[in-house]
């Protein structure tokens, strides 16, 4: 399971390690991501989790491929958010998601993941759960997230878009 995204306490990265701790799988939770200002709360992440949880810090190029390439699937318990880059790059490589229920992931997800209640651990311990136990979802949601992405976050469709919105205002 893949963490991705800043070590800050809107991101949520608490509920999903309580989630976690609570899970009886020999799947690794990796969390990938760097903090700003917020050394106190990464500090209270580390005491938090058990020995099956990896922090790797800020990852790019190369390694981050590998984790999108490699993991189960991604987890994105964020409180608030815009436009998740890091979902939408997670939902390209083909991986199921889970996210809270706020509004902006139920948009990028519409059907292509699965989606807990916003600050619920239990909720999303059971998600998570199900998840493991049933890899053939996993694996047909992840190729539900790739085709929503290729379809309707693709950059050439974007620029598109734009260009024809710029030439109507003219």
């Amino acid at each position: 399971m893949l963490y991705l995204g800043r070590l800050v306490p809107e991101k949520g990265c608490h509920y999903l390690i309580e989630a976690y701790n609570k899970l009886n799988t020999d799947l690794k939770l990796v969390i990938a991501g760097d903090s700003r200002f917020t050394d106190k709360y990464v500090t209270s992440l580390k005491k938090l989790a058990d020995e099956r949880t990896m922090f790797l810090g800020n990852v790019t190029g190369v390694l981050l491929a590998e984790l999108l390439s490699n993991a189960y699937l991604l987890v994105q318990p964020s409180e608030l958010e815009g436009l998740s880059i890091s979902l939408l790059e997670a939902m390209s490589y083909g991986k199921c998601a889970v996210t809270s229920d706020i509004p902006e992931e139920i948009e990028v997800l519409a059907d292509c993941g699965v989606t807990f209640s916003n600050k619920d651990t239990n909720d999303l311990r059971e998600k998570l759960d199900m998840l493991i136990k049933n890899p053939s979802l996993v694996n047909r949601l992840g190729e539900s997230a790739r085709k929503r992405v290729s379809q309707n976050y693709n950059w050439d469709r974007i620029t598109d878009e734009t260009e024809s919105l710029y030439h109507s205002l003219l």
